[in-house]
């Protein structure tokens, strides 16, 4: 993210002010531009500072999603299943708009800790619901993403707070997904959980770097399907009354730059969950790698496991499943690049563990142009089929269209 050092906003809506008044005085454009300008030139030489007088970068990015869906879509703008169709005689399918998934954040650099350098990341976005009124769908509710504080050396690093999990940290690259990943719940493994964890790169040679996480993690169950209440539910995961522990070891090629590397990782996941039958586990095993060479790229992973819907794995049932995902990257020139990729997650073991669906699949490519640094345009479309241990696939054809500024 980039920071933001002024904040030029203010000067526009000072002028609305100034035209919308309806005040006998009317004042032009060209009669209130020096005035915009002293505001600016003021707003340029104020630093953002925090009561503590740590230095702090505000950042965020305006996201525009414009979207058609064929189908029931679980989520409009977003989708990552697909519903049965409605039963009432309304058709499938739906159209619009909207800037839920723009998002907010700060970056503090904190003070020197003997050999660690310290600092702290909040960032929101606003895909947190829709309020129960008649116009609930412009008025999307904040949700925490990320909030973490970091203590790191050149080769150590700590860090405490809510951050992308441990296991299976790779995501396709999309601008039409960001409030969950790309092929989220059709093999990739996904959560945002608040962890304590200890990073540390060994040298492995000349040609390489050894790469090791370790770290406990809240025990989220994905169990909470109910209203909206103002204090965490205590559920199966809580109810365990212990952590679930997450761990990476992976290797990465040296020497490396923007458009040469090579990486591949195997992390692995295990919980317990207290259910009135009894406790069970949750676990999981999955192998990650990146590459990239010159203009071309690949990334994936895969994964197998038991009881992963706080993952978005396991189709959000207590079952066992693997899955994982593979795309492609072309980068056709420095602003223009094209994307492109399929995933899918499976239960077996059905006669064991019963569930209402048994498979998942999505298929996506885009194509992303990037006018300046902050600015950027993108067209997805993206293919779910949904498949029930009994009936028809669900299927889905999703378009978006995104305009994302950046600053």
């Amino acid at each position: 993210p980039q920071p933001m050092e002024t904040t030029p906003e203010a000067a526009p809506t000072s002028t609305q002010a100034a035209q919308e008044s309806g005040s006998a005085e009317e004042t032009s454009l060209a009669d209130s531009l020096p005035l915009l300008q002293a505001q600016v030139a003021e707003h340029a030489q104020t630093k953002v500072e925090s009561n503590s007088k740590l230095p702090v970068k505000v950042f965020g990015t305006i996201v525009f999603n414009t979207f058609f869906n064929s189908g029931e879509a679980n989520w409009l703008d977003n989708p990552n299943t697909v519903a049965p169709p409605p039963i009432s005689g309304l058709p499938s399918g739906s159209f619009s708009a909207t800037l839920r998934q723009s998002r907010l954040g700060a970056i503090i650099e904190g003070p020197q800790v003997g050999s660690l350098r310290t600092s702290g990341l909040l960032a929101v976005d606003f895909y947190g619901g829709i309020p129960n009124f008649q116009s609930g769908q412009v008025m999307g509710l904040p949700r925490l993403l990320y909030a973490f504080v970091r203590m790191e050396s050149a080769r150590t690093a700590i860090e405490v707070g809510q951050d992308y999990m441990i296991l299976a940290p790779r995501n396709p690259t999309s601008l039409a997904a960001m409030s969950f990943p790309e092929l989220c719940g059709s093999g990739n493994l996904y959560l945002r959980v608040p962890q304590a964890r200890v990073e540390r790169t060994f040298a492995a040679g000349k040609s390489g770097e050894v790469l090791a996480v370790g770290g406990i993690v809240a025990p989220i169950a994905g169990d909470f399907k109910g209203a909206y209440t103002f204090v965490p539910p205590n559920l199966a995961g809580e109810r365990s009354r212990r952590p679930a522990v997450q761990g990476r070891l992976a290797w990465r090629a040296r020497p490396r730059s923007m458009d040469r590397g090579f990486e591949v990782g195997f992390s692995g996941h295990y919980g317990t969950e207290q259910y009135v039958a009894g406790a069970i586990s949750s676990w999981a095993t999955a192998l990650d790698f990146d590459a990239q060479a010159g203009r071309i790229g690949l990334g994936g992973e895969w994964y197998v496991g038991k009881n992963l819907d706080a993952f978005a794995g396991s189709l959000g049932q207590l079952a066992k499943s693997a899955g994982g995902f593979v795309e492609g990257r072309f980068k056709a020139t420095s602003r223009l690049e094209f994307n492109t990729g399929v995933g899918r997650d499976r239960l077996f073991d059905l006669n064991l563990f019963p569930a209402v669906l048994a498979g998942n699949t999505g298929v996506f490519a885009n194509t992303i142009f990037r006018w300046t640094p902050e600015f950027a345009s993108s067209f997805e479309y993206r293919w779910l089929s949904t498949v029930p241990t009994s009936g028809a696939a669900r299927r889905n054809n999703h378009l978006n269209f995104v305009l994302a500024y950046s600053f």
